[in-house]
Formats: structure tokens, C-alpha cells, sequence
């Protein structure tokens, strides 16, 4: 949910108080620390337990340059080490020999102020390193003009290291960092958390990537996407050659992915990911810092009690009816935020896990979140009516259903409420039918994985491949 949507929800909680309410009526503004209370558990966790968590591994496919701030960065030769393998840099220097250039493919030695490297581009990559030099490589080479050449550093079958020209980094580099955090977290028996760049390149574009965990097989698969933009949509034509698409790291320990979105890095900032030994098997815990005791249940009583102490110290009259306000407006940003995906750790010390979201709407989940906003104004202008007789003296309601249908004063509110927040309730229940269609089309896939997997190894014991 978006903050100020908890805040609006502190605020309609306070609303429920007439002592409350009329305070605001006159000016005093006291009750909005139920909205700051509503507010507080994503304040805490974004400005300061996110900055304090420990992050094991920096997964950066492709270095930023420092003043630009996009990828890639220069590097040089002298630099180029096999613990850079498959990162997106660039080079910058002089083509000093041809070694190979035919149709589809060019291999030559780029030297710099600290050195010379082997260079090969092939196939869509040679055509890319054409068009982007403006004349063949040895033509370049005869003019001794300095050139950049994009791409990473690769190591050939004999063992030997050559500049791979590319316009992404490899994906096994973020496929073996995945494993290798995995099979750390069970050996030693602690949270791993590893930190993913993305990858921002010119033009305001982001080289997306996913990470796919096959569980089964106990892989992880990482397949490099095209370029997208800040709302996420592709650029047609820039996807990577098929042999520079996909990463694939094999650990050595069972795991299971818990959260059930796809782990999709593009634009803004790349996730931090927790993995955690849980019996046998390492779980993902995705942004580990995130929905923690600050996001529980209990934390609404420490907080409420908290306000309504110093409420109470600083010479507030109605600061019992405040603290449960608060205490309120708090425990509604958690409910709010079991209404998605990564759920809250709730009662702790009694639970120490995070309890899973009802998955509500997750084809739109910004319906979601305006049904909530449409629901906490609903409750405020209800309560604003019902209690107007008793914060303004002598002013009737507003909406008195009771004077128009033979229903009591109290039937008369209720169906007043009903009616405000139906809406809301029909947004929800479109918001159960969606998960249902959801959860579906997930089983629905897993299937088609599993019928694919059964007619390879089909062919592989009949050796059809």
C-alpha cells in the first residue's frame, strides 16, 4: 500500500472517537499522531533498518561510471582479472593486430596505456561492433584510432582470457553469486543476503533480467532480457544473442522460492534477497529487512502504548482515547498489508516468520489500494455523520436513513456504512476472483514445465538429442 494510504487509515481510525474528532474540529491537532502511527512501520524500515542491514554479496553485473552514473564503466586492461568474468565494462584504446575478420566474426588485440587484450566479437555481436565503429576492423586498425569496445571478460576452452564484445554482462556472473549465496546459508546455518544491482544503461533504459529458481533440479536460472524503459516497456531488437542469454548455476542444497512473484530486476533499485536455512531446504526471504517486528501486531500495542505515555506526559486530556487510536491506525497498516503478497511477521516473539498475504488482486494490485483508500474515507465520512449531533450540538446529521426508511437510527447508520463502502467490498471481492485466476494460471504453467521436462528425457534416453 502506498504511505499515504496508511496514513489516511490512522486517520479515519482516530475518527471513530467523537473526543478525538472534536478536537480536530477545533484545530487541535493531536489525533494526526494516529496517522503518523498508521505511517510509521515504512518509515522505520525504508530510512533506517534498510541502511543497517547486513548485506553479504554485491551482485553488480555492470559497474556504473562514476560521474554518469550509467553502465558501463571503463576498465582497464592492466585491471582485467578472472574475478571480473562476465561483467559488463568498456575498453578503450588502439586496435594494434588483426588477428581474424571474415563475414560474422573478428578477433584482433585492443591495447591501452597498461596493456593488450585478445578481442572477439561474433555473429550479431560483430554486426553491432560495425555499425557502432563505422568501418571494418582493420580499417581501424590501419587509422590508429582510438575505439570503445563494450562487453565482459570471458575464458575460452583452453583456458585463456579474451574480451567477449556485448552489450550486457553475461547472466551466469548473477547465477553463480544466487547459488553460492544458497549454499552458504545452509552450510553455515545463517541469513545470507545479497544485494542485486541493475543495470541502467543510456538513454534512461534498464537491461531487465529475471532470476528463475528451479527447485526441482536445484538450479538457478538467470535469463538477460532487452532494454526497457522506466514504465517497463521492451525496446524491440534489443535482446542478447542466444549463447549470452541465460546463466545457469547448479547448488549443492535443496531450496524453495517463497515469495510467488518472479524476481525481475530493471528499472530503479535492484532488490536485497535473504536466503535462510529453514529444516532441510534454504528459503528465500525477499527484502529481509523489510516487514519485520516494525510491521507486527504487537508492535501496534508498543507503539499506541508509546504515544498515548507521552501524550499523556505532555498534557494532552484525551490522550487514552489517542493511544488506541493509534494503536489502531498501526495495526490497520498491517492488515492493509496482508492484503498482498509478502505478508508481516504478526505476533511476535510468538512468531518469527513472516505469515503470507492473501495475495488479493495481483493483476492490480493499485485497484487494491484504491479500494483501501476509497474504504478508510468511507469510515471517516460515516463516523463525521454520525457523530455531528454530539461534536456540534444542536446539528442534526447530515444522512439520518431512519427519516427516509422504516429502519431503527441503528439500522439506519449500518446501512448507511454498507452503502459507503461498497465499492470498496465489490474492488475486494474482484480482488479474490483474480488470485483464484492467478493461482490457476500458476498451476496451469508448473504443469506445462512438467509435461516439457517429461518429453526431454524422453528424448534423451532415446538419444533424440
Amino acid at each position: 500500500m502506498r504511505g499515504w494510504t496508511h496514513y489516511l487509515s490512522g486517520l479515519a481510525m482516530a475518527m471513530f472517537f467523537p473526543p478525538l474528532l472534536s478536537d480536530l474540529v477545533k484545530g487541535v491537532m493531536w489525533p494526526v499522531l494516529a496517522g503518523v502511527s498508521a505511517y510509521l512501520p515504512d518509515f522505520l524500515d525504508f530510512k533506517f533498518k534498510k541502511f543497517l542491514w547486513r548485506v553479504d554479496y554485491l551482485v553488480d553485473p555492470a559497474p556504473r561510471d562514476p560521474l554518469r552514473k550509467l553502465s558501463p564503466r571503463r576498465i582497464r586492461v592492466s585491471e582485467l582479472s578472472q574475478g571480473l568474468r562476465w561483467r559488463l565494462y568498456y575498453l578503450e584504446g588502439r586496435i594494434e593486430d588483426v588477428l581474424e575478420e571474415r563475414e560474422g566474426y573478428a578477433r584482433f588485440k585492443l591495447a591501452d596505456e597498461t596493456g593488450s587484450v585478445v578481442v572477439v566479437a561474433r555473429n550479431g555481436d560483430y554486426e553491432k561492433l560495425r555499425r557502432m565503429l563505422g568501418s571494418s576492423i582493420k580499417e581501424l586498425a590501419a587509422s590508429g584510432r582510438r575505439v570503445r569496445i563494450p562487453g565482459y571478460l570471458e575464458v575460452d576452452e583452453g583456458g585463456s582470457v579474451y574480451w567477449n564484445v556485448a552489450d550486457a554482462p553475461h547472466p551466469q556472473y548473477v547465477a553463480d553469486a544466487v547459488a553460492r549465496a544458497i549454499d552458504e546459508a545452509y552450510e553455515t546455518g545463517r541469513m545470507v543476503t545479497v544485494k542485486i544491482h541493475n543495470i541502467r544503461m543510456p538513454g534512461d533504459f534498464y537491461r531487465r533480467f529475471l532470476i528463475q529458481y528451479d527447485s526441482k533440479n536445484r538450479r538457478i536460472i538467470v535469463h538477460m532480457g532487452p532494454l526497457v524503459s522506466t514504465g517497463g516497456l521492451p525496446l524491440e531488437g534489443t535482446e542478447p544473442p542466444e549463447y549470452r542469454r541465460i546463466g545457469v548455476a547448479e547448488t549443492k542444497h535443496a531450496f524453495r522460492k517463497v515469495y510467488p512473484r518472479p524476481t525481475v530486476i530493471d528499472a530503479f533499485s535492484g532488490p536485497e534477497i535473504g536466503y535462510e536455512k529453514v529444516g532441510d531446504v534454504v528459503e528465500e526471504v525477499f527484502i529481509p529487512w523489510h516487514r519485520g517486528f516494525s510491521h507486527s501486531l504487537t508492535a501496534s500495542v508498543v507503539i499506541g502504548g508509546l504515544i498515548g505515555l507521552a501524550t499523556l506526559a505532555l498534557g494532552y486530556a484525551n490522550w487514552f482515547y489517542l493511544a488506541v487510536a493509534s494503536m489502531l491506525g498501526h495495526a490497520m497498516h498491517v492488515l492493509e498489508d496482508q492484503l498482498g503478497f509478502m505478508g508481516s511477521v504478526l505476533f511476535p516473539p510468538l512468531t518469527k516468520r513472516r505469515i503470507p498475504g492473501l495475495m488479493l488482486g495481483p493483476s492490480r494490485q493499485g485497484l487494491i489500494n484504491f479500494a483501501t483508500n476509497w474504504l478508510m474515507l468511507a469510515l471517516a465520512a460515516w463516523n463525521v455523520n454520525r457523530f455531528m449531533p454530539e461534536i456540534s450540538p444542536g446539528m442534526p446529521k447530515p444522512i439520518e436513513l431512519s427519516n427516509t426508511l422504516p429502519v431503527t437510527p441503528a439500522a439506519g447508520d449500518a446501512l448507511l456504512l454498507l452503502l459507503l463502502a461498497l465499492p470498496a467490498i465489490a474492488i475486494y471481492a474482484w480482488g479474490v476472483l483474480d488470485r483464484r485466476r492467478f493461482l490457476i494460471k500458476q498451476k496451469e504453467r508448473l504443469e506445462e514445465e512438467k509435461a516439457k521436462e517429461a518429453v526431454e528425457e524422453a528424448y534423451e534416453e532415446v538419444g533424440g538429442y
